[in-house]
């Protein structure tokens, strides 16, 4: 019993100790100088002069930099070295890694922070797609462009335009705020927040939102649509409208394919034709607007009110076709 006991003190001794040691080793190392920020680096200018009483070197025609895997070129610039930034006039190119490049028509860069601030005309591409804005702070250390003036992005697929919004060129990850715009060849996406990936091509869906087709139109407020493919998956409450109206289809959770019209809905399926005077409900269902042919089921239930009596059924799975339900 007593060297149980023993043995239980020195466990927990044990532990304390650890404890106490392990918070030591992570406040030396909180208290360990980060690594300093590397100097901006003059590679080329043909001409160079100092402006009187100040630090500032004044360089003009052919001008190169160099920092941190970049190098950046214009026609001329104010280099302080003592803040370690410049300023850039005309014909500015960021080239980064040879993967991606900016333009633009003035920049002012931060050396200690690696923050480019790009102004006029600016325009950065990778290998997915391309970002048109007037103005662009890109943060280098992070990788992530943004714009707060509006701007558009375009890809091979897809013209997204918004007031804000932001572009990791490395992920291939985009994001947009205010009045934003999707438009494809085939529809247009309205929304209040999106996201996008120009890689995968999917759009995802953050706020109230419309898409818009010569088939129909979507509002949802939450889901993802895959715009190479048409598939789509709609939360929170959706509903898929027809083309001229009269049919729409309601769930919690609707998979739906805009090219070819199916959508499969899991919970409180809600099918309504004001045409034909037909609801169909359950909380499993799916429909093909090709065909016109539903089915509901788990708890299904439909209504025919053509008639001045209407028509009520219930079953454990009907289906709907045109106009006769079954």
């Amino acid at each position: 019993m007593k060297e149980k006991q023993q043995h239980k003190l020195f466990s927990i001794e044990s532990a304390l100790i650890f404890s106490v040691l392990f918070v030591f080793i992570m406040a030396v190392k909180a208290q360990q100088p980060t690594e300093p920020p590397k100097i901006v680096e003059l590679r080329q200018a043909n001409e160079l002069r100092k402006a009187s009483a100040s630090d500032v070197q004044i360089l003009k025609d052919e001008v190169v930099f160099y920092h941190e895997g970049a190098f950046m070129y214009c026609d001329s610039a104010y280099l302080y070295e003592k803040t370690n930034r410049f300023e850039a006039f005309s014909n500015v190119k960021i080239n980064q890694g040879d993967t991606i490049f900016v333009y633009g028509d003035y920049l002012h860069y931060e050396g200690n922070t690696r923050l480019a601030q790009l102004r006029n005309n600016v325009r950065m591409e990778d290998n997915q797609a391309t970002l048109y804005t007037d103005s662009l702070n890109y943060d280098r250390m992070n990788n992530l462009g943004y714009y707060f003036e509006g701007g558009m992005l375009v890809d091979e697929e897809n013209e997204l335009t918004s007031f804000w919004g932001q572009y990791n060129p490395v992920s291939y990850e985009a994001l947009f705020s205010d009045s934003v715009k999707l438009v494809n060849e085939q529809y247009t996406i309205f929304a209040d927040t999106l996201k996008y990936n120009t890689q995968s091509k999917i759009a995802d869906i953050l706020g109230p939102s419309s898409i818009v087709s010569d088939s129909g139109y979507i509002h949802t407020t939450r889901g993802w649509y895959n715009t190479l493919t048409d598939d789509s998956q709609l939360l929170d409450r959706s509903t898929v409208y027809s083309s001229n109206n009269d049919k729409t289809l309601t769930g919690d959770t609707i998979y739906y394919n805009r090219a070819n019209g199916l959508g499969t809905v899991h919970g409180n399926m809600h099918l309504q034709d004001t045409a034909k005077k037909v609801i169909l409900q359950g909380n499993y269902g799916y429909y093909n607007e090709k065909t016109e042919f539903a089915l509901a089921t788990d708890s299904a239930f439909a209504i025919e009110y053509s008639q001045s009596d209407s028509l009520f059924l219930h079953g454990d799975t009907l289906t709907m076709l045109t106009d006769s339900i079954y």
